[in-house]
């Protein structure tokens, strides 16, 4: 399997590559009042989801950090949450303790597995073994049980939840057909995506709108109560909000972790001024990163993270606006 180290650069990606995503985990939500129980516990309104849609969210404490970033895709019989394997040992405990008091079940999918399709070939690929239809909608519910989403930049690219035998499949057929890499892949694309979720090293450290994720429809203002969401209210209303996500791009001898300062120099001198979310490392030591920082963060300002020494960073410019928190 191949790793993000012997790409130079996500233009070198192949025609056609399989991310099995291993180190992300499936959570399923069943019951017949997933909905409502959801619905109190998410920043999404899922009463306006159907079978085959989906949606990013965050689940919150009381105090409005986010526990987890999390993908949430709709199914006839279930509710399913993708997110960071390492995360979950953290985050589920908290979610399950109010399902005590509804009825629903909250546990690891084991119907159901995710793989990633990228490169410019994967549409004419999903069109031609899987459906065609399929690579015009952003999420598609097909008659297999196979819901497929079409990712954001920086490439073209697919997560795929699958029933299990239907993934097996699909795996055995491409395996003479595409380059198959591990996730470290997958989470470079989704750094340039300007996504970032959380893992254990940084659940309970910020606020959804520091992840910037009111840009990314993962949040309604509309919809009610839920866990975290005075918080989640006031940053929109009352401006309490200074910080965002950004990607910073440069050079390093070893790849930034989750959680790692990051610094400015200001008057010959670093400052503090935010922390790492997510970084990558392509094998010629270009690194880049997903940093929580001031919104009023210049993008002239040279940045290092303070844990590796000699590493330089740069602003890069998001591909997608900033909305108001």
């Amino acid at each position: 399997m191949l790793t993000l180290s012997q790409l130079e650069n996500i233009s070198q990606l192949p025609d056609l590559v399989l991310c099995p995503l291993n180190s992300w985990d499936l959570i399923s939500i069943t019951g017949e009042d997933r909905v409502t129980f959801l619905q109190g516990q998410l920043t999404c309104d899922l009463t306006q989801l159907s079978p085959g849609e989906q949606t990013l969210a965050a689940h919150c404490n009381p105090q409005g950090k986010a526990w987890t970033i999390a993908r949430v895709i709709i199914l006839a019989d279930r509710i399913l949450l993708t997110q960071p394997s390492s995360v979950s040992a953290i985050q589920l405990p908290e979610l399950k303790k109010y399902a005590a008091f509804s009825k629903v079940t909250i546990e690891q999918e084991t119907e159901y597995k995710i793989l990633g399709l990228a490169g410019r070939k994967s549409a004419e690929y999903i069109a031609e073994e899987v459906d065609t239809a399929a690579t015009h909608d952003t999420s598609r519910l097909l008659e297999t049980g196979t819901v497929l989403i079409k990712q954001p930049y920086p490439s073209l690219r697919y997560l795929a939840v699958m029933k299990n035998d239907v993934a097996d499949e699909l795996v055995q057929d491409l395996e003479g057909k595409a380059e198959i890499f591990d996730d470290s892949l997958w989470n470079a694309m989704n750094i340039a995506a300007g996504v970032g979720f959380l893992t254990a090293e940084t659940s309970a450290q910020f606020i959804p709108q520091m992840l910037n994720l009111q840009a990314l429809n993962g949040i309604s203002f509309t919809k009610g109560c839920y866990i975290g969401q005075e918080t989640v209210a006031r940053a929109k209303y009352r401006g309490a909000n200074k910080r965002a996500m950004f990607i910073l791009t440069g050079r390093s001898s070893e790849c930034p972790t989750a959680g790692q300062t990051v610094e400015v120099l200001l008057n010959n001198n670093w400052k503090r001024v935010g922390a790492v979310v997510s970084a990558s490392q392509y094998g010629d030591g270009h690194i880049e990163v997903l940093a929580v920082l001031p919104k009023d963060t210049n993008p002239e300002d040279i940045f290092q993270i303070k844990e590796l020494e000699g590493s330089t960073l740069y602003y890069a410019p998001l591909p997608y606006q900033i909305a108001e928190d």
